[in-house]
């Protein structure tokens, strides 16, 4: 599913005071997505399992050694 695709679903329906306000789309790369996870104003805001689930979906797409090894790298320029 394409994220305007995604935009057009969440736009139907009646509101609902639980959903997000907004939705941020970065590319499903395992740096884009782990050095989104880590953002500042982002890292203490996300629900217990999230990291790990966005860590075993790029498990999936991208095998193991890749999103552990890019994982490294980037929480080495930490």
């Amino acid at each position: 599913m394409r994220s305007t695709d995604l935009q057009t679903r969440m736009s139907r329906g009646v509101a609902d005071r639980w959903e997000h306000r907004m939705i941020d789309f970065v590319p499903f790369r395992p740096a884009t997505v782990v050095r989104y996870l880590l953002r500042d104003d982002r890292v203490h805001r996300w629900a217990p399992t999230a990291p790990a689930l966005y860590h075993l979906a790029l498990v999936h797409a991208f095998s193991r050694r890749t999103v552990e090894r890019v994982e490294a790298q980037i929480l080495r320029r930490l």
